[in-house]
């Protein structure tokens, strides 16, 4: 197998579309609800800012990484799973744009215009900061040390999520049972990729299943959230305390 044009250019253009966010973001306020307090304390700039900061995971992932190695994760990946580097590496190319381009592409952006009526839907990212995150660390604590994710993991999706948990939480912007679903979307969706690729490669499903297994899986950042505020209130509490 061998990357097309389209596998090499997606991090990048993701990378230019991050920055230019960063830069609107903190310079306007074309992404705050309240422009009283601080963006930092915005419950709808907090919603937006997972897109900028994931694009510049993914660009460390598949981009270049601290090392300066260039599209690692896939070999990364590959060789954890025990089935060497590419181009001998079965998984197909497409699964790496079927898990990144939906999540952040779109479904992110929609979870941040939703996040005015539905606050869970907007901030349900921040519970994929802290699976993702802590599963960077994997390697490292296992001896093997650095791989692509890692720094953006440190210093970007643990410390973001543990403001996000102050910020909104703990200043009783919101209940703690929208925490306890922020969190829980994030795992279920981890752990639903993590399944079906390990199924994947012991042959229990086909590549084309695998791929229309991750698309769906980015829509549970939208459905978990909607389904939790209606069985929680959650939603109510927030726009009343907003």
């Amino acid at each position: 197998m061998t990357w097309n044009w389209f596998d090499i250019a997606w991090p990048w253009i993701g990378l230019a579309v991050a920055l230019m966010l960063v830069v609107l973001m903190l310079a306007t306020d074309l992404f705050r609800d309240n422009q009283a307090g601080s963006r930092w304390r915005d419950l709808v700039w907090l919603s937006w800012l997972p897109v900028p900061v994931y694009l510049i995971h993914q660009f460390e992932e598949y981009g270049i990484d601290m090392m300066g190695v260039r599209h690692s994760f896939p070999d990364a990946i590959c060789n954890a799973l025990g089935l060497g580097s590419y181009p001998a590496c079965p998984i197909p190319s497409l699964f790496y744009l079927a898990v990144n381009l939906p999540l952040t592409w779109i479904v992110a952006p929609i979870c941040a215009l939703m996040s005015r009526r539905h606050p869970l839907v907007g901030l349900s990212f921040y519970g994929l900061f802290l699976a993702n995150g802590l599963i960077h660390f994997e390697p490292l604590f296992a001896g093997i040390g650095y791989r692509a994710g890692l720094l953006t993991a440190a210093t970007l999706f643990l410390p973001l999520f543990a403001w996000m948990t102050y910020a909104v939480f703990v200043s009783r912007q919101m209940k703690w049972s929208g925490f306890g679903i922020i969190v829980a979307t994030g795992v279920i969706m981890h752990s639903i990729l993590n399944v079906s690729l390990l199924a994947f490669v012991k042959g229990a499903l086909s590549a084309n299943v695998l791929i229309a297994i991750q698309i769906l899986n980015s829509t549970l950042f939208i459905a978990l959230p909607l389904l939790g505020e209606r069985l929680t209130g959650v939603k109510i509490a927030a726009r009343q305390s907003h």
